[in-house]
């Protein structure tokens, strides 16, 4: 006990006199507090087990500035926490990385996942209203006051010049119209090879008398037959039905179904 106490008023000597505190060095950074050096060892930060994001527990409230070395997997997503150095903000927890490959506010992604996970918000036009707060915060940040895009039975299409983020269209299936036919003209001509002919009965002009009894009569006979001519080559016009019944084409290709997520963060 006595040495740690002489120990402890050494180094607070030490730091009286210089202003900066070196361990493993006799010659801190003048920039430096407290400097560490070693060639073999490394800095142990204190160990905590944390229960959430939001709650300040083990410590009594929140601290801006505060760092600590989570052990625990504890809460509820988006309000969870896992293993890894955490800072405080002043209000929350916020588990520091340098992955590249962090998400980023607005980041879409795919998952075979159904719910809401460390961040990952599902696009399935919800209210903002039910999101956390740090969630409907981001959600607004990215245009999206009242709710989240529903991305149920969508596909995801680049933004044109001229489109809105999140902006919806299209449909499942569509109809062909007389519209969206080639422009092409079917036309159609029988055989020129046809001639032929027709009789017809010339009702003669051969008159006779006839009488019977007292009273004279005139009778004519059918005495002739005649016949046009052959030229008698024509064409016909005439219609082709489809025999469509309007149905719709599906625009399905084939596919696998996941469930898309917005990072809205933690």
């Amino acid at each position: 006990m006595k040495n740690i106490l002489n120990t402890l008023a050494g180094l607070l000597f030490f730091s009286g006199l210089n202003a900066q505190v070196g361990i493993g060095t006799s010659n801190p950074s003048p920039s430096a507090v407290l400097e560490l050096n070693s060639t073999n060892k490394g800095f142990l930060m204190n160990t905590v087990s944390l229960i959430s994001i939001s709650s300040a527990s083990p410590l009594g409230s929140h601290t801006e500035g505060i760092w600590v070395y989570n052990t625990a997997t504890a809460g509820t997503a988006p309000d969870n926490v896992i293993p890894g150095l955490y800072y405080n903000d002043g209000t929350k927890w916020v588990l520091m990385s340098i992955s590249n490959d962090m998400p980023k506010i607005g980041d879409i992604k795919s998952s075979m996942t159904n719910a809401d996970h460390n961040g990952w918000y599902l696009l399935n036009g919800r209210n903002t209203s039910t999101l956390s707060a740090n969630a409907r915060t981001s959600a607004i940040s990215l245009g999206y006051p009242s709710a989240i895009p529903n991305m149920a039975d969508r596909i995801i299409k680049g933004k044109n010049t001229s489109e809105a983020m999140a902006a919806t269209g299209g449909t499942n299936s569509y109809s062909l119209l007389q519209a969206n036919l080639p422009n092409l003209t079917f036309t159609g001509t029988t055989s020129t090879d046809g001639t032929h002919s027709h009789t017809y009965t010339n009702r003669g002009v051969n008159y006779w008398n006839y009488n019977a009894g007292s009273l004279a009569t005139t009778r004519t006979v059918n005495t002739e037959t005649r016949t046009t001519g052959s030229s008698g080559d024509h064409s016909h016009t005439f219609s082709v039905p489809s025999g469509g019944t309007n149905a719709p084409f599906s625009q399905y290709p084939k596919h696998m179904v996941v469930q898309y997520f917005i990072y809205l963060g933690k």
